[in-house]
């Protein structure tokens, strides 16, 4: 072991192995808990493939009951992001929700929302272009795309 210099404000060779030691230990606390809490996931995962599984016997497909997961935790999310916002701000967040609906991101429901920008309802107005304003330029392609094929489809059905 090197000389450890012991002066003013300096601690001893054994106070500084004691504190090696006590860290040491402290790792191997770290990386049995790490274990525990691993194993635990464990047979959680292992719990859900069963209940999958379980699922698929009785007729439910197993990426519906995931989707269904999927879609219940981002509408938890969706609520919290809501109830987080001032009271004005959620009148609005409500508004476009209701706006865009369950389909916006369909070509019905975009050919809808296409219709609505063209009507003299000026509320209905700003609140798709407050939507579209907030898109990335892959969702404002997205959504040109979904009224273009919605359009297409209108005309096809009108032949």
């Amino acid at each position: 072991m090197a000389r450890v210099l012991e002066g003013r404000n300096r601690a001893t060779p054994e106070e500084m192995a004691s504190f090696v030691d006590k860290y040491e230990q402290l790792e191997q606390e770290i990386l049995r808990e790490k274990m525990s809490y691993m194993e635990r996931c464990r047979r959680i995962r292992k719990a859900q493939a069963e209940l999958l599984d379980d699922g698929k016997t009785q007729g439910l497909p197993k990426n519906v009951l995931k989707a269904v997961v999927k879609a219940r935790e981002y509408s938890r999310k969706a609520d919290s992001l809501m109830e987080d916002l001032e009271n004005d701000a959620q009148e609005i967040f409500k508004d476009i929700r209701q706006a865009l609906g369950d389909f916006a991101d369909l070509p019905l429901g975009a050919a809808a929302v296409e219709r609505e920008e063209t009507s003299d309802d000026d509320r209905t107005t700003a609140i798709v272009d407050a939507v579209k304003s907030d898109m990335t330029d892959d969702e404002q392609a997205a959504w040109e795309a979904a009224g273009a094929a919605a359009e297409k489809t209108a005309a096809s059905n009108t032949h």
